[in-house]
């Protein structure tokens, strides 16, 4: 049985990118510039992030694989 293969933190935040992009886009007022609400393409991107981290920490796998976690407390030369 092979292990799953862990997701990447850049796709979570490109996910979360693309949604706060159309949340930003549904919220655009003409009149009040580009650079309006910009919380609303930031945290859809954090959450991208963190919903990546714990899945990849609820499977066991990338930085949180218990044979990586052992290999690093006895020291990578």
């Amino acid at each position: 049985m092979s292990k799953p293969k862990p997701w990447s933190m850049g796709k979570g935040a490109f996910v979360g990118f693309f949604i706060g992009a159309l949340v930003w886009w549904s919220a655009y007022e003409p009149s009040a510039g580009l650079l309006q609400k910009p919380q609303l393409i930031i945290f859809p991107m954090g959450v991208g992030i963190g919903a990546v981290a714990l899945r990849n920490r609820r499977r066991k796998v990338g930085a949180w694989d218990p044979e990586t976690i052992a290999r690093n407390r006895r020291g990578r030369l």
